[in-house]
């Protein structure tokens, strides 16, 4: 139970978090009607059209506005199939999602997915209390999706290791956030909770999730792992922990310009 003590407050901070938004709020549930199409965009290219109803992208169900714009959003020049209901017609459109690169007050370059479509109306529910927790746990779950999306781009390819930030990058958004005000700082709270408690849950040996192998491991068997497979499994654990610190480190230190400016000096 102590293993799993760490992972578990990470993501209850997220879970009480995201309750008071939701609580002061509602929850988003804008319907996935189009009301418009951008001319000349990805959705306008693909065909669609005003009165079609996304059902799923990528495979990926969707059943509200704001699932389509997670999903889209992650995903900037891919070529997806969208499901769309049309009258009584389904619809199974490929859709090339276009590119947007936003720049924040603070000179933050990103690169975004969009595809040109305007909801039909804005629906936002305000909950009982007994209805805040299974949302907040859904709010929790479509984040940790997200989170996971990313690495898994990252793993494929489909983004750059340079994207993978570490401490000092979090230090920068975090005081980045506190200026934009307390709403703002308090959901990127949430997100780095649910970060933290996703990698504390990884099997690696010295995390927690590396200590739950091991018991899981152990009651498989119904024998305790050796002391010769432990020790070298958190040597590995160990230095596979410092060589991705050292990366993460290295990210930030050259999204910084820090490399350039010291090449500068030097040449």
């Amino acid at each position: 139970m102590i293993v799993v003590a760490g992972p578990a407050v990470n993501f209850l901070v997220a879970l009480m978090i995201f309750a008071g938004f939701l609580t002061a709020f509602g929850e988003p549930r804008t319907p996935t009607r189009i009301a418009a199409v951008q001319p000349q965009s990805a959705a306008a290219t693909a065909g669609l059209r005003p009165g079609d109803v996304i059902q799923s992208l990528g495979g990926r169900g969707v059943e509200t506005f704001d699932d389509l714009r997670q999903y889209v959003v992650l995903r900037p020049g891919e070529t997806v199939n969208v499901v769309a209901k049309r009258g009584a017609e389904t619809l199974l459109l490929p859709v090339t999602i276009g590119t947007r690169t936003e720049v924040d007050r603070f000179g933050n370059t990103t690169r975004l997915g969009q595809i040109g479509l305007m909801p039909d109306r804005t629906v936002n529910v305000r909950l009982s209390p007994a209805e805040i927790p299974g949302a907040a746990l859904r709010l929790t779950a479509s984040s940790l999706r997200m989170i996971l999306d990313s690495l898994g781009q990252v793993i494929t390819g489909r983004r750059p290791v340079e994207e993978l930030g570490g401490p000092l990058k979090i230090a920068q958004y975090s005081g980045e956030q506190v200026s934009s005000g307390w709403l703002s700082f308090a959901w990127f709270v949430a997100l780095i909770s649910i970060n933290l408690g996703f990698i504390n849950l990884l099997p690696i040996p010295t995390l927690d999730g590396g200590h739950l192998t091991f018991y899981a491991i152990s009651a498989l068997t119904r024998r305790p792992v050796s002391t010769r497979v432990l020790e070298w499994s958190f040597r590995g654990g160990l230095v596979l922990l410092l060589g991705l610190m050292v990366m993460v480190t290295f990210n930030d230190l050259a999204s910084f310009g820090v490399f350039s400016k010291l090449g500068g000096l030097l040449g």
